[in-house]
Formats: C-alpha cells, sequence, structure tokens
C-alpha cells in the first residue's frame, strides 16, 4: 500500500479511497497544482499474474485509445518500483451504485433515460472500434455529482472487455490473455444469457442485455432477477421472462417495451444501440 504523502512522477498520494479484488484506489492530487485524480494500483498479490497483469495493461490500452465524454480518462499509467502496474484517471468519486443505494427507490423514468443513454453512448463508442465491455454494473458507472438527476456519468473498469483482433482505425495494443470457453467474466446479476454459457465469444448485444438489466433496475428500484447461488440466477436469465409487470406503473410503455427487448434471451432480437438511443431521447 502507498503511504499518504508517496510521490508517484506528478502525483502525490493524498489517502486510500477502496480496495477492490484486484486494485487499490487512491485520491492523489497533481504536483504542484493540487488538482486531484485517481490513482488505480493492482495489488501486489497479483503482479505474479501474467493474466491479471494483461487485463490491467490492456484496460489502460483501451483507454489510452479511445477518447469519449461518457468514458473515464485515462490521464498516464506505468509501473511502480515493485513491478505493480498502474493508472491515473479522472477524479470522480461517485458511482451509479451509490446514487441508487441513496435513491432507495426507482428513479423517474426521465432520470433513468438520461443515464442509460449516456452509457449506450459510451458503449457505442466501445462497439465502433470492435470492444464489448462485459462488465457492465452499477459501481463501474461513474457520475461528476452527487445528484444523479443532471449527473453526467463516465463507463469505467474495462479489464473484461474482449478485443476483436481486427481492430478499426489505430491498432490498439492487446496483450495475449489465456481464458478458458467457460470462464465465466463479468457480474452475475447483469450477465446476458450467453454470457453465462460461453464469456469469451461474447457480441456487442451481451452490453445491450446488460444496459437493460441496468435500466430495468433503475426503474423497478430492484434487479429482474435475484438469487443467492449462480447456478439458479443463471437459469433465471436463460429461461425466465423479466417480470415486466413491475415496470407497468413505472415507466410508460414506450419505454416498458424497450426494456422487454432489450433483456430478450437471444441477442438477434434485442435492438442496436443506435436504436436504444433513439429510444431514450424520447423519453420525457
Amino acid at each position: 500500500m502507498l503511504a499518504p504523502g508517496s510521490r508517484i512522477e506528478d502525483y502525490e498520494v493524498v489517502r486510500l479511497v477502496a480496495v477492490g479484488a484486484m486494485c487499490h484506489v487512491y485520491e492523489a492530487n497533481t504536483m504542484p497544482l493540487g488538482h486531484p485524480v485517481a490513482l488505480k494500483v493492482l495489488h501486489g498479490m497479483w503482479c505474479s499474474d501474467k493474466n491479471i497483469v494483461a487485463r490491467f495493461v490492456n484496460e489502460a490500452s483501451i483507454l489510452q485509445t479511445i477518447r469519449h465524454s461518457h468514458i473515464v480518462t485515462l490521464l498516464m499509467s506505468g509501473t511502480l518500483p515493485d513491478g505493480s502496474p498502474y493508472m491515473v484517471l479522472e477524479w470522480l468519486p461517485n458511482n451509479l451504485a451509490h446514487a441508487l443505494a441513496a435513491a432507495r427507490g426507482p428513479l423517474a423514468p426521465n432520470t433513468a433515460a438520461h443515464i442509460a443513454s449516456q452509457i449506450a453512448s459510451a458503449l457505442a463508442a466501445l462497439h465502433e472500434r470492435g470492444i464489448v465491455h462485459r462488465d457492465l454494473k452499477p459501481a463501474n458507472v461513474l457520475l461528476d455529482r452527487e445528484s444523479i438527476d443532471d449527473a453526467q456519468v463516465r463507463l469505467a473498469d474495462l479489464g473484461l472487455a474482449k478485443v476483436r483482433p481486427e481492430q478499426r482505425g489505430e491498432p490498439i495494443a492487446i496483450g495475449h490473455i489465456s481464458t478458458g470457453g467457460s470462464a465465466l467474466l463479468g457480474t452475475w446479476d447483469y450477465m446476458a444469457p450467453e454470457q453465462w454459457i460461453k464469456s469469451k465469444t461474447v457480441e456487442p448485444k451481451a452490453d445491450v442485455y446488460s444496459l437493460g438489466v441496468l435500466l430495468f433496475q433503475m426503474l423497478a428500484g430492484r434487479l429482474p432477477f435475484v438469487a443467492e447461488q449462480a447456478k439458479d440466477l443463471m437459469a433465471l436469465h436463460l429461461f425466465k421472462d423479466p417480470p415486466m409487470d413491475r415496470l407497468q406503473e413505472r415507466a410508460p410503455a414506450r419505454l416498458r417495451e424497450l426494456v422487454g427487448r432489450m433483456l430478450q434471451k437471444t441477442p438477434s432480437t434485442r435492438p442496436g444501440l443506435e436504436e436504444v438511443l433513439g429510444e431514450l431521447a424520447e423519453v420525457r
């Protein structure tokens, strides 16, 4: 762990703000201006795992290449003297998970659509470059303020992103990652049916499904499918229709219909992000 006052290039560590499964996240300041930034450092225990290191480095490569108003901005990346890779990101201490917990219930349809449209815009930018996020969830949606009503969002945490071998535009320097075809990659509550079966080969429509789950959650105040065991949750996502009746009094018919189509079990029957963006723009 980095002590307050530690210096990394032109940044000084202020405090530890979060400890995740893979990384420590610190608040740091640019020197000498004192502007806050987020410093994300891979846990030392994972530095000997080539696949984990590759995922971290690949995330930095993607963020370095893609600049978008709704994707978190990478300021720099590198390696600490002890061998731990790190990223310096724009400072956004609020996220959608905290905002939904604070709301303690459903969001207004226009607020949910406002948040979802920004996420859809970010996903569309990734998909245009052949990148599937694969881990869309509230904790990975950062907000520029505490108030969710008029917040601007940034999509973050691309460590599980899938990148096609062929890229449009400038190439992204992606290292080799070995994953078994049946490995579960993603967060259970938001994973598309095909992601449960074969995470490694999912296409962009898996992100559309995950966004549909998130949009349902924002409108209903709860997830469409809930179970304690992975096998039970998998069965719900694969075979159970979402409880659309929970949105009956929460959202207009056109928005309910959109959510239902985003949550279709078969990828080909889900709408594309261009259509999703068009429908969300109509919500008032």
